[in-house]
Parts: structure tokens; C-alpha cells; sequence
């Protein structure tokens, strides 16, 4: 485990250290995926008022409370370059370790490239994007992969990392559904977002991301996934703030049934060394 921690932060130098303009995102995306690669917020570019399209007027106001703690809307849109690591492990339901990542992400914006370098039990995945193609090599041989589960993978990565700016993006049915007491006593307000990739082009899957937001501050705590094979309670644990802009550093994902009812942990991540341009 110390060998590849160290060989994962030999790689930080090299990717801070480039003079070519990439966006470095070293992912194995494991998730769900609903709008496609981009972390710029799409109706902010398209509309003034950023949040006009939301109709639902009590999760508009709790969108926007949300996007200003986050840092806000501007401070997101003014990011010219993101940088940060991110170890994660995936569990079975026996609670053995599937597979292990360490990860090392580096996003420039503009010209929009994304340079992919994951070490999954050993192995180095190297994935690409780069003039609208993507590519992807294992151990520096190429991989035959097809261009929409590439772009998939991307989607998932690109839109976590985003929230909650991403959640302004057109083509989401959004609704308030109430307030919900967690485990843990805090209250909350829950927000669903359902995505159709049939009728919207900017939609790369067709699920439904419940948002639970905190009361007090609107932070998003935790958020839960519908999917036709499965559901997923996601739980953002701690956070830490870079740049003006609140991102995530600890999250824990389960298995739950259709009530949300914790079945097992599959997933354990941790994002860490965030740097913000």
C-alpha cells in the first residue's frame, strides 16, 4: 500500500509541472452518469438567470442557497484549472475489497482535454479525451473501447465533482418533496432531479438523484440514486474548502433497498491535495 501511495504522489509533480494546457482526470468511474462531460454549468452560459428554467420555485431558492455556500456560482464559472487526488475502494457485500483505486485528477478548461491516469490493482489505465475523441490504453497498450462507454465514464466523474453547480443544468425534471430526518438527526430538504437521456442530449443515462440538502446551510449531505438495477445512498462525511469553492473529502456509498434502508457499503472514498486556478 505505501509503494503505490508513493508512486501515485510521484506523479503529482508531473502533471503540476506540464506546460501543455490538460485536463489531467485520472478516474475510474464508478457510479452513475447523467449529464455529459463538462464541468462548466450549462444554463449559466445560455440564460442570465442561471436558474430561470428551475419552475419548482421552493428548489430553485434551495439550489441557489446551495450554489452561493458552495462558493458561488462565479467563483465556479472564473475556475480555469482544478487539481486533486481521489483513493477509493469498492466492497462486495461481504465486505472484501472488489477492486482498489488511486487516482490523480487535473482539469483544464479551456482548451477542454482531459488526460485520464488511474492505478487499479496495479495496473495503470490511461484514458483520453482530446479534440471531441477518446482513447484509452492499459500498461500502455491500447484498449478497444467504445467511444460512448468512455464518455460515459467521464459523465459520472465530471458531474460528482460539480455538484452542486452541475444541478443547474437544463433538461432535469426537478422537485421539492418535503424534508427528511437522517440517521444522524440532521434535517434535511430533498430535492429529486430525474434525467432522460432519450430527450435530452445533454443527459447520458436515465436516472433519478434524490439531493438531500441541509437545513441550516444547504450544503448537500448526502444524495440518493435510483437506477434500473439498483439503489445507492451516497453520504458526504467531511469537506474542505479551496479556492472559495466547497468540495468534498470523505464519502461513503451503500447499497439500500427502495426505502433507503442500508443493505451494505460498496464504495469508500477519500479526495484529498485540492488545488484550484
Amino acid at each position: 500500500m505505501m509503494a503505490n501511495m508513493l508512486y501515485m504522489n510521484s506523479l503529482l509533480p508531473v502533471f503540476r509541472s506540464t506546460s501543455l494546457p490538460i485536463w489531467v482526470l485520472v478516474i475510474v468511474v464508478v457510479g452513475f452518469s447523467a449529464c455529459r462531460t463538462d464541468l462548466s454549468s450549462e444554463s449559466a452560459i445560455v440564460d442570465e438567470d442561471p436558474y430561470a428554467h428551475i419552475e419548482d420555485e421552493k428548489a430553485r431558492l434551495i439550489i441557489q442557497s446551495a450554489i452561493e455556500y458552495a462558493g458561488g456560482l462565479d467563483t465556479w464559472q472564473q475556475m480555469r484549472r482544478l487539481q486533486y487526488t481521489k483513493n477509493f475502494s469498492l466492497l462486495l457485500a461481504s465486505g472484501e475489497t472488489e477492486k482498489r483505486y488511486e487516482q490523480v485528477h487535473d482539469y483544464t478548461m479551456e482548451p477542454y482535454l482531459i488526460d485520464i491516469q488511474s492505478l487499479e490493482n496495479g495496473q495503470m489505465i490511461h484514458t483520453r479525451l482530446a479534440d471531441g475523441v477518446y482513447s484509452r490504453t492499459q500498461d500502455g497498450e491500447p484498449v478497444d473501447v467504445s467511444q460512448e462507454a468512455l464518455e460515459k465514464g467521464m459523465n459520472t466523474s465530471t458531474y460528482v465533482i460539480g455538484i452542486p453547480f452541475k444541478l443547474i443544468d437544463p433538461g432535469a425534471e426537478i422537485t421539492y418533496e418535503g424534508e427528511l430526518t437522517l440517521d444522524d438527526g440532521r434535517l434535511v430538504d430533498v430535492i429529486r432531479f430525474s434525467y432522460d437521456a432519450k430527450a435530452h442530449d445533454n443527459h447520458s443515462s436515465s436516472d433519478t438523484w434524490k439531493f438531500y440538502f441541509d437545513k441550516e446551510n444547504r450544503e448537500v449531505v448526502a444524495n440518493f440514486i435510483i437506477t434500473p438495477d439498483h439503489y445507492s445512498l451516497v453520504e458526504n462525511l467531511t469537506t474542505e474548502r479551496v479556492g472559495g469553492i466547497l468540495f468534498n473529502k470523505e464519502r461513503k456509498s451503500y447499497r439500500v433497498d427502495s426505502a433507503g434502508n442500508k443493505l451494505y457499503l460498496r464504495a469508500s472514498y477519500l479526495y484529498d491535495n485540492y488545488e484550484v486556478q
